[in-house]
C-alpha cells in the first residue's frame, strides 16, 4: 500500500510537470497613426544616460497567445498602453556592431489601466546591426516578467512566469534631433531621437510551489480512497 501512494503521488507531480512546460506568447504591431511613440531624452538619465520612453496616450494591441497552456486561450488587449522606462549606456562599436546597456523596466495596462504584464531588466542590450537596431532582453541577463491582474484573470489558477524569459523591442523609422548621429561619435552617448516600435516576448509558466504541493496532496488522497 505504502508503494500505492508513492506511485500515486509520483503520477501527480508528472501529470503537472507536462503543464509546466506550457508557455505564453506576447506580442504587439507598431501602430502607425504617422507618429513615433518611441523617444529617447539625451541625459535624461543622468550624465551619459539616455531615457528612453513611450508616449502612453498612443494605444496598442497587445496579443497573448496562451494556446499551449493546461487552460488554452488568446487574447488581445484592444486599447492597451505600455509604459516603458529605460535607461541606455553609453554605445560600444566593434565589428561593425553598435551595442549599449540597457536597464529599467516596462508595464502592459489594459484599457481601464489594469496591469497585464510587466518587465523588469538589470542588464538588456541595444543592438544596432547595418541598419536594424533592437533592445533586447533574456533572463540570462536578469530579465524577468510578472503577471499582473488581467493575465492572471485568464491563466489557470496559480500560474507564475518561470524561465526562459526574453522580449525584443524592435526600433525602426528613428529619427534624431537636427540631424545628429544616432550617438555622438565621440562621447558615444545617445542622442534624441524618436522612433516607431514593435514588440515580441515570451516565457514559461509553471505552477506556484503551493499549486503542486496541492496536486501531490491531491494524489496522496485518490491513492487514500482507493484503499
Amino acid at each position: 500500500m505504502k508503494n500505492l501512494l508513492q506511485i500515486s503521488a509520483a503520477t501527480a507531480v508528472f501529470a503537472l510537470a507536462g503543464a509546466a512546460q506550457a508557455g505564453l506568447a506576447f506580442s504587439f504591431a507598431d501602430p502607425g497613426l504617422g507618429i513615433r511613440p518611441v523617444t529617447n531624452v539625451a541625459n535624461g538619465g543622468g550624465a551619459g544616460i539616455g531615457l528612453i520612453s513611450y508616449n502612453m496616450a498612443v494605444p496598442i494591441s497587445f496579443i497573448v497567445d496562451g494556446s499551449s497552456e493546461p487552460a488554452p486561450f488568446s487574447q488581445t488587449f484592444a486599447n492597451a498602453h505600455l509604459q516603458l522606462n529605460l535607461l541606455i549606456s553609453p554605445a560600444v562599436t566593434v565589428g561593425g556592431v553598435t551595442t549599449a546597456n540597457v536597464a529599467g523596466s516596462f508595464i502592459v495596462t489594459d484599457s481601464g489601466g489594469g496591469m497585464i504584464v510587466r518587465g523588469d531588466s538589470q542588464a538588456g542590450s541595444f543592438v544596432r546591426v547595418g541598419g536594424t537596431n533592437s533592445i533586447l532582453f533574456s533572463d540570462q541577463t536578469g530579465f524577468s516578467y510578472t503577471f499582473g491582474a488581467s493575465l492572471l484573470a485568464l491563466l489557470a489558477p496559480g500560474r507564475t512566469p518561470a524561465n526562459p524569459q526574453e522580449a525584443v523591442f524592435t526600433l525602426t523609422n528613428i529619427l534624431t534631433a537636427g540631424g545628429a548621429p544616432l550617438f555622438d561619435p565621440i562621447t558615444k552617448i545617445f542622442n534624441d531621437f524618436s522612433a516607431n516600435s514593435s514588440f515580441t516576448g515570451n516565457t514559461e509558466a509553471v505552477p506556484t510551489p503551493g499549486s503542486l504541493a496541492l496536486v501531490g496532496l491531491g494524489g496522496l488522497l485518490v491513492a487514500r480512497r482507493r484503499r
